[in-house]
């Protein structure tokens, strides 16, 4: 498969990306590959947070349900992410508001935050153990940037959220030692996880729920008939009256219009070795998980065996892996100095599916095709609640879905030829406005 049509299920020869998270979540359950033909209500192509919640709601509401994965579970975005727990989208409030009206917007914005309390239930109904934590900072080093955020909280307060507080001096340094930020939000209604273990875990209550879970089963063909849909893989087929596709970038051999509909950025995320106790404690006191404001930004936070996981985008392609991750050792060293000597040791990469205007994409193609993608970096909390929106439409309530359904997202008009040289332009274009602090 090309890696233009799969940029993640191209990398796959068998096993996980070499990551932290794969490495500190080595055991899991094992799922067969498709060599029958199975006969269900819902397929759902891609075990990731999206598609799995999806399954995992269907089954709930009494529908048969089967997961194809070419790959295993929580392989792409969704096992390989920076693990933060965020409300809201990428896309700000007003966009929703120009494309929606008030009403509908501020029912998005409550979406997402059921995104939040989505995460929470199902840990605690299924045991997940993920390493949960809440806390999270967004931060400033720039006037520009202090305006945003105070924008942002007004923005919050606005909506009724007031679980985000400014911080600045010695509020601020109790959260975070770094000489580069001068104010930060801190909100106590995110957080952040261990995303592979949590995708697991999803797996694991889905399975026990009766949905049927295939892994190493690639989708090759989708066909359609008065009966309903036939989905081919290389070793069998499932017959379905409905489909859900949660591919994220991965979607380009199945729907080449929805792929035409995403860019595939990618970012890195580095693993120091473990810190001391004291020393990671000196960093980030309260174990806060971090994103700075710039436009191409940085996030990071502590694991519980004391390692700073360090992310964000460079310019550089990515087969100039030593040079990258030299950038990005660079860049976390001038926020905290005192990890100039800490080794690293692991560094990976993933794609995160950004649309136009930065909105989720969720819908539908005729009445048996579903769709989620677009979640541009929002998507560990809200693509919990993509998938029950889409399980909810499936199972006859269109409520939520029909307002995500009214964004609209045009078509990118480039082939995917240029895309690489379209996102490096603009990682330069966003670095340059980052360096003179607009």
């Amino acid at each position: 498969m090309k890696r233009e049509h799969a940029p993640h299920l191209s990398q796959f020869d068998g096993h996980h990306v070499n990551s932290w998270y794969a490495a500190s979540a080595p055991l899991r359950e094992r799922y067969p590959v498709l060599g029958e033909v199975v006969r269900c209500d819902v397929c759902v192509v891609g075990a990731g947070l999206t598609g799995l919640s999806a399954a995992l709601t269907l089954v709930e509401k009494g529908l048969s349900v089967a997961v194809l994965e070419g790959a295993l579970v929580g392989f792409g975005a969704s096992g390989r992410n920076g693990g933060q727990i965020l409300h809201g989208f990428a896309a700000p409030f007003r966009v929703f508001e120009q494309q929606l009206g008030t009403r509908a917007a501020r029912q998005c914005w409550e979406a997402s935050l059921d995104g939040l309390a989505l995460i929470a239930n199902r840990i605690h109904q299924h045991h997940i153990d993920c390493d949960l934590r809440w806390g999270f900072l967004t931060t400033a080093s720039n006037r520009h940037q202090h305006q945003q955020l105070r924008k942002q909280l007004s923005t919050l307060h606005s909506c009724g959220y007031h679980d985000a507080q400014w911080l600045e001096g010695k509020e601020l340094a109790e959260q975070i030692n770094s000489p580069v930020y001068t104010a930060a939000l801190h909100d106590s209604g995110c957080g952040h996880l261990h995303p592979l273990k949590y995708a697991q875990g999803l797996a694991r209550a889905a399975s026990r729920a009766g949905v049927r879970l295939f892994e190493h089963s690639p989708v090759t063909s989708i066909d359609e008939d008065r009966l309903g849909l036939q989905i081919g893989t290389p070793g069998g087929w499932i017959r379905a009256d409905k489909m859900v596709l949660a591919c994220n970038v991965d979607i380009g051999a199945l729907q080449p219009q929805l792929r035409r509909a995403i860019l595939p950025v990618e970012s890195h995320i580095l693993a120091t070795a473990p810190l001391t106790a004291e020393h990671a404690a000196s960093l980030l006191p309260e174990g806060a998980a971090v994103c700075s404001s710039d436009k191409l930004l940085d996030y990071f936070r502590l694991t519980p065996d004391h390692r700073l996981l360090f992310g964000g985008r460079t310019s550089r392609p990515y087969a100039q892996r030593q040079a990258l991750i030299a950038d990005r050792h660079a860049r976390m060293v001038s926020i905290f100095p005192s990890l100039n000597n800490s080794p690293i040791d692991y560094a990976w990469s993933g794609h995160v599916d950004i649309g136009p205007a930065r909105l989720p994409q969720i819908g539908r193609q005729g009445q048996r095709v579903y769709h989620a993608q677009g979640f541009a970096g929002h998507g560990l909390a809200f693509t919990g609640v993509a998938g029950q929106m889409i399980a909810e439409a499936i199972a006859g309530d269109l409520g939520r879905f029909d307002i995500f359904n009214k964004l609209y997202a045009h078509p990118l008009p480039l082939p995917a030829s240029m895309e690489e040289s379209l996102i490096r332009l603009g990682s330069l274009y966003y670095r340059l406005r980052d360096a003179l602090g607009f």
